[in-house]
């Protein structure tokens, strides 16, 4: 390996660690992160307030319910608030009390989003008929285009999801090209994203059609890596400018994933279910257990029923709907669903 590339590898792995550590400050969904510029600090912590609404609750529409009633409580449901410089932007942040907030969306009869938010990793071509390129972490984070930094960065913090782009290192490099992707050929490019964790992906293409005009074609993929199989959740075709188009597409994913995983509690709906999860082997691994099960929102209660050998029975309550129950659930990377069983709710620890 020569010095150069060697460089050239750490650069892009500091920049790429780097930004993953300026994003986690936003990562938090009660927490509103507003670009300060000429509001009055009461202004900013309705907007930080509107923000988190949106974000937990799933609905982007929200702000257009929240009456003067709620907005005058905003200081009593605050825990701290600041302000903090991030990529030359002055931002204030605030942070808010998970129940109150969770009470307030209940009063209003929205759904609430819990830690369900699977990391999308975005395979996106852009193609302004001079340059063909796949966009890489450090583009996005770093790029001398500030427009589509910008909004891909702002859509995430304001739906509160996180986005991964690839480091487009040798690695990548040498396991797709952009025919590939532009191509739709699942197979490699669900290969590709295991590299990153990533069980959800998208792929996009950006291309300039005029001065002002681009057209977007993007698919949300989920890979099963059990089955080995991909499955086509949506896709979208628009035209329009390029921060519209990238900004619908960071609002359609939140939209999806609100759908699958926002629990909607209804007090006389009441389910119950039995699921066995296989491979619990110590202590330590039950703990781990109890703590996702416990993450859920989707989860009232729930106690351990049995431990036969490896596997565990819970008796689980469940709060809200079966179906976010079900999507909460199969979402969460320690369990796999055992193909063999013929009941649907048996896993495997991982």
């Amino acid at each position: 390996m020569s010095l150069v590339f060697f460089a050239r590898s750490l650069f892009i792995l500091f920049f790429s660690f780097s930004s993953l550590l300026f994003a986690a400050q936003f990562d938090n969904p009660y927490q509103g992160n507003i670009i300060a510029e000429k509001q009055s600090e009461s202004e900013l912590k309705e907007l930080a307030l509107k923000q988190v609404l949106v974000k937990v609750s799933g609905n982007v529409k929200i702000a257009d319910l929240v009456g003067t009633d709620l907005l005058n409580q905003t200081n009593s449901l605050l825990s701290q608030y600041g302000y903090h410089v991030f990529q030359n932007d002055r931002y204030f942040m605030a942070v808010f009390d998970s129940r109150k907030i969770n009470e307030a969306l209940q009063s209003m009869q929205q759904p609430i989003w819990g830690d369900t938010r699977p990391t999308t990793l975005v395979w996106l071509i852009e193609d302004s008929g001079s340059d063909r390129q796949l966009l890489s972490d450090n583009m996005v984070n770093f790029s001398t285009d500030s427009e589509l930094s910008s909004v891909l960065q702002e859509e995430q913090r304001s739906r509160g999801i996180a986005l991964q782009f690839p480091i487009m290192d040798l690695e990548d490099n040498l396991a797709l090209s952009l025919s590939d992707i532009s191509g739709r050929f699942y197979g490699p490019i669900a290969t590709a994203s295991q590299r990153y964790g990533a069980n959800h992906f998208v792929i996009a293409n950006l291309k300039q059609t005029n001065a002002d005009i681009w057209s977007l074609a993007w698919e949300l993929v989920k890979y099963n890596s059990l089955s080995k199989q991909t499955e086509v959740l949506f896709s979208k075709n628009a035209k329009g400018s390029k921060t519209i188009l990238l900004s619908a597409m960071v609002g359609d994913t939140a939209d999806y994933y609100a759908s699958q995983y926002a629990i909607l509690e209804n007090q006389t709906e009441n389910f119950s279910q039995t699921i066995y999860v296989s491979g619990i082997n110590s202590l330590v691994q039950l703990t781990e257990l109890n703590k996702v099960l416990s993450s859920l929102l989707a989860i009232a209660s729930f106690e351990i029923a049995e431990a036969d050998g490896s596997q565990v029975t819970v008796n689980i309550k469940i709060n809200g709907g079966l179906a976010s129950f079900k999507n909460g659930l199969f979402a969460q990377p320690n369990l796999q669903a055992d193909l063999s069983q013929s009941d649907e709710f048996h896993f495997d620890w991982r």
